[in-house]
């Protein structure tokens, strides 16, 4: 500008049309960056060369501009502009302007704001030479969104491409700060200090919300009140005024790094089975220190997406957590703190909804742990494979990399499977922590260390007889698929410390576990377990359509074979062992709802077309059951076929020389696979046929209700018994043919 200002000059002396230029600028930045102070300096410079006829900076706001009435917003816009003709006129936080901003409140089209757009496009045109400066400043993202959101006219007055942009302080520029703010306040730290506070300003540029010259104003407030504690520690002649900051002023832990390696033990302590975890991070805590000592940053070095493979209760979570704390004594972080989130929190429910649902996500996690539970089903349905693109393509990206930990749990199948669903998911997630299930010897030691926070002693585990005994039931447990590890040792631990208590209710020196109280909470935990692993959960029926009378009971409602959600809990499934329902002895004959004048002939008729109708209903549930049943030995058949298969297969690529043998074998159990496969698909059709032979009875037979209700033969209001060639009341009085009906 300075040289437009040059050539202008020269042009005038030769008698030459001057280059006019528009003066309206956007400027772009994260808050601190100081681009309302730039602002005011432009617009000075633009006075001080008299590309303005006054020399006045004007400073708004949106609430400004915003009114609370129709017609209000476009007048008070229209005043503020014909007020600052010929000076500068900053409107700051431009963005709020735009009623879909995150940051400006709420969603949707707000037409006081709408108004403030719609009338700075029609009053500033922004033709060259135009005696107006208008500085639209904001964030970058809320303002890009503003810019493609609102009247399409705003972009032509005020080119983004054009715009002045601002970036995050660094180091260096953060250290020039603090100096120049310490110095205004004629205060002093120390060359430590100021290390350790340009230590914390990094870890603080990590997190969302980076204030950068803000920050360092608050950090200067935190270490004033943390130097005038320490002074009214010390006795009222050794206090000092002077202000000169110490480390422990701007970071009360500010030797953490020295001390790291013990932190990771001490924070660890109490934890069965990590050792693995311990060495990992032990490593990884010493890279960082030893390329600090070369001058060198460590973070490029050091992973910060894992994965975390196990079953549940082997502490994926916990150690999560733990995660949080050694990745902020490196100072990789901004607070020690964990974001749990599952794959629901990421999956979206519609075409672009996942997102910015995942954003959302790796938002809140900035600066800390995003701990992903139950990982693995974000690669199952249809917007999952969404939610891992997104992920896959933000992780690399400048606001997010090396920011936080991502950790993604879960089974160590379903998490294998994951890792195929996106090529780039393997390559970004490279680290794997794999949790083994505790064995027996340890869940009996973790055991005893719950029992002892409850502050009861197990001496009789001492005992090697009862420690064998202890060891059988634990060790039958944790082969049942159901185990939870260390979740269910904490179960069995508080079954014991209520056992033990509910015997125990005055005040005694020590509590002692007797060993046949512990023999009798595990073998009753097995036992329950045992139960459960008998049975595999059937999928519970679901139910649509209208709802029925009360009293039309019986109609059957439609069975479905997909799982339901309801928190009801599902019946057992049938299985080979399960019995065939018998069909319930007949209704007794009673002779209540009887009418007066109903012969003997025709009640007794009545009552036992009755019967059978109730009968029918349940041969064809006793059918449908039958056939679900089959349908399920016939799925198992074919699962066990599978597994043969696979099995065969796993030893053919094992065993060369035993190829040819087990090519025949192998060709068998691929027909008897084939085999069960379509003998499962020819019960499933014929159980889908029998439900749909069903359903249209039922409708039948409410038509025929419906219908008999719409005649109002029986004022009664009677439900109606189907008999030979139609219906009679369920009274017995009134009698309905088919041909009446229709049917």
């Amino acid at each position: 500008m300075i040289n437009l200002i040059k050539t202008n000059y020269e042009r005038e002396l030769n008698e030459k049309k001057l280059i006019d230029v528009s003066l309206n600028r956007v400027f772009l930045g994260p808050p601190g960056t100081g681009k309302t102070s730039v602002a005011k300096l432009y617009g000075r410079i633009l006075t001080d060369v008299g590309m303005l006829s006054n020399g006045e900076v004007v400073v708004k706001n949106p609430s400004d501009f915003i009114g609370n009435a129709i017609g209000q917003s476009e007048s008070n816009t229209r005043t503020i502009l014909a007020t600052t003709v010929g000076k500068v006129l900053i409107i700051d936080e431009a963005y709020m302007l735009y009623s879909g901003s995150s940051s400006g409140g709420g969603s949707g089209t707000d037409v006081y704001k709408t108004a403030v757009i719609d009338t700075i496009v029609a009053e500033v045109q922004s033709v060259p030479g135009d005696d107006r400066c208008v500085l639209l400043l904001g964030y970058e993202p809320q303002m890009v969104d503003m810019f493609q959101s609102v009247n399409p006219g705003l972009t032509r007055r005020f080119q983004l491409s054009d715009a002045f942009r601002f970036e995050d302080f660094g180091d260096s520029e953060l250290l020039e700060i603090l100096h120049l703010k310490l110095t205004n306040q004629d205060l002093g730290a120390t060359q430590q200090a100021l290390s350790t506070a340009i230590n914390v300003l990094s870890r603080l540029r990590n997190g969302s919300n980076f204030g950068n010259g803000g920050d360092v104003e608050n950090l200067i407030s935190k270490a004033k009140a943390n130097y005038q504690a320490r002074q009214s520690a010390l006795p009222a002649t050794q206090r000092s005024i002077d202000f000169i900051f110490e480390p422990q002023d701007f970071d009360t832990n500010y030797d953490r790094a020295s001390s790291a390696e013990t932190n990771l033990q001490e924070l660890f302590k109490g934890v069965i089975g990590c050792e693995g975890i311990i060495e990992k991070l032990d490593g990884f805590l010493k890279v960082a220190k030893g390329m600090r000592t070369q001058g060198l940053d460590p973070r490029g070095q050091i992973p910060m997406n894992f994965i975390f493979k196990g079953p549940s209760g082997t502490g994926k979570t916990t150690t999560a957590r733990k995660f949080g704390q050694v990745y902020y004594d490196l100072g990789f972080l901004s607070e020690v703190g964990v974001v749990e989130c599952s794959a629901t929190e990421l999956i979206g429910q519609y075409v672009g909804h996942t997102g910015p649902k995942t954003m959302r996500q790796l938002e809140r996690g900035l600066g800390k742990v995003l701990f992903v539970d139950e990982a693995y089903r974000l690669g199952q349905g249809p917007f999952a494979q969404e939610a891992v693109d997104e992920l896959v393509d933000n992780i690399t990206k400048p606001r997010f990399a090396g920011k936080l930990v991502i950790i993604l749990a879960g089974y160590d199948n379903d998490m294998n499977d994951l890792l195929r669903v996106n090529e780039g998911l393997s390559s970004r997630f490279a680290d794997e922590i794999t949790f083994p299930s505790l064995s027996p010897a340890h869940c009996l030691r973790l055991l005893e260390d719950k029992l002892q926070e409850s502050e009861i002693v197990f001496p009789s585990m001492q005992d090697p007889t009862i420690y064998q005994e202890l060891l059988e039931p634990i060790t039958e447990m944790s082969r049942l698929p159901s185990w939870g590890n260390a979740r269910d040792v904490q179960t069995l631990a508080k079954g014991m410390v209520r056992a033990v208590y509910q015997n125990n209710t005055i005040k005694v020196n020590q509590l002692l576990l007797p060993a046949d109280t512990a023999l009798n909470c595990i073998y009753s935990m097995l036992a329950e377990r045992r139960a459960r692993a008998k049975h595999t959960p059937s999928s519970r029926p679901s139910f649509s359509g209208s709802a029925q009378p009360q009293y039309d009971f019986l109609s059957v409602p439609r069975i479905s074979s997909g799982t339901s959600t309801a928190t009801k809990t599902a019946a057992p499934a049938p299985t080979e062992d399960t019995e065939t329902p018998k069909i319930p002895e007949p209704l007794d004959t009673s002779e209540e709802g009887r009418d007066v004048g109903v012969s003997d002939a025709v009640w007794q008729q009545l009552q036992k077309d009755k019967r059978e109708a109730e009968l029918q209903i349940q041969r064809a549930a006793q059918k449908i059951q039958e056939q679900e049943t089959a349908h399920l030995r016939a799925k198992k058949a074919e699962k066990e076929a599978e597994r043969e298969a696979a099995r065969l297969r796993d030893i053919e690529a094992k065993n060369d020389a035993e190829a040819l043998r087990l090519l025949g074998i192998r060709e068998e159990a691929r027909i008897r696979e084939m085999e069960a496969k379509a003998e499962r698909e020819r019960i499933q059709r014929e159980l889908e046929r029998r439900k749909q032979e069903e359903e249209e009875r039922r409708r039948k037979e409410e038509r025929a209700q419906r219908r008999l209700r719409q005649m109002g033969v029986c004022v009664a209001g009677f439900r109606w018994i189907k008999q030979g060639g139609g219906y009679r009341c369920e009274g017995g009085s009134h009698w309905v043919g088919d041909s009446q009906l229709g049917i």
